[in-house]
């Protein structure tokens, strides 16, 4: 088969490697698609702390099983699914309150193990134990499908940060991310939202994923736009979907009892100076938000296949497998929306 193989940052080679073997307990998958994520493009150059080499990198999975290695379950060769990446342990604490991203001993497909950039993945028995293996509803493409994963981060993110209906929402960064986490802002009844980017063809995009007002933040101030489009009050939540931006001025443009989501990671040695008597006189809330459940992930795909959160417009450019450095570059130049890998 072929696979994409990271050697080390900036070193890959499309190549015949050997047929995975269905896994005792596990599936043997057909990849039909592979959506690329931001942190692809970091893997492949600079490496991650998770990754070891060499490894085949890919997390946003959609394919067919060809072969159902396990007696003990209802999947069926032919059947289109959806792969969730994280394999959790499901006997630490965390696995038990049923918050498997911060399982003690996870493993991630596409980052310790290897994933989605090759025509076939094993699939372990431990994905299907943790519930990481969902039926693709008729009427969803593969394409689409792979998009559940981005968007089940985002859900994590909103449900930690506790966004109510009727809430004033501000995304800063209207890539992918931010364009998700707009467009389920809406479905779970966000009042008014805003959207703020520099980039020309992003903006354009913001107002598709439903937003009432754009911010280019190149050419405006973002807190004089949000005190005028909130009345002088701010807003309830901001999600930042940019690993660019420096969250600590954003508190200021929060309303009493705001929340702040760090969705985006930063670099290790950046140091934030957080006004910390903002947050203490205001009641503030700064919530971290990292991956996503596996339950996250299956809501994630049903939000998708009722059209609650629209996904297939997002994808602006497919590549071959043969074309994946390709493809990691466009997304780290930020070139289009999201891009998927069809091999």
């Amino acid at each position: 088969m072929k696979s994409a193989v990271l050697l080390a940052p900036r070193q890959m080679v499309i190549k015949e490697t050997e047929k995975p073997k269905c896994p005792d307990g596990g599936l043997l998958v057909r990849t039909r698609a592979c959506s690329i994520c931001s942190a692809d493009a970091r893997m492949y150059r600079s490496g991650h702390r998770a990754l070891t080499y060499p490894r085949i990198l890919g997390h946003e999975i959609a394919g067919e099983i060809v072969e159902n290695g396990s007696a003990n379950c209802d999947f069926k060769s032919g059947q289109r699914v959806q792969v969730f990446p994280g394999l959790c342990c499901g006997s630490c604490p965390y696995c038990k309150r049923g918050r498997d991203n911060l399982c003690e001993d996870i493993a991630i497909i596409g980052f310790t193990v290897d994933g989605g950039f090759s025509e076939y993945l094993s699939v372990p028995a431990q994905s299907i134990s943790c519930g990481g293996i969902n039926p693709i509803p008729d009427g969803i493409s593969y394409e689409e499908a792979s998009l559940a994963e981005p968007l089940a981060s985002c859900l994590n993110g909103q449900e930690l940060t506790g966004l109510d209906e009727g809430d004033t929402a501000l995304v800063i960064g209207a890539g992918p991310i931010g364009l998700l986490h707009a467009m389920l802002s809406r479905s779970l009844g966000a009042r008014k939202l805003l959207i703020a980017d520099r980039i020309t063809h992003r903006l354009e995009a913001a107002g598709k994923a439903g937003a009432d007002c754009v911010i280019d933040a190149g050419k405006n101030d973002i807190e004089r736009i949000v005190r005028s489009e909130t009345r002088g009050n701010g807003v309830d939540a901001i999600f930042i979907a940019s690993s660019a931006v420096n969250p600590a001025p954003l508190l200021k443009l929060l309303r009493p009892r705001g929340r702040l989501c760090l969705f985006s990671g930063w670099e290790e040695n950046v140091q934030i100076p957080w006004d910390h008597n903002l947050i203490h006189y205001r009641e503030l809330g700064i919530i971290g938000a990292y991956g996503s459940t596996a339950a996250q992930n299956k809501a994630a795909l049903e939000l998708i296949h009722a059209d609650k959160v629209p996904v297939s417009w997002l994808i602006s450019e497919k590549f071959s497998l043969d074309e994946l450095p390709k493809g990691l570059d466009y997304v780290d130049k930020k070139l289009g929306l999201k891009a998927v890998i069809v091999p």
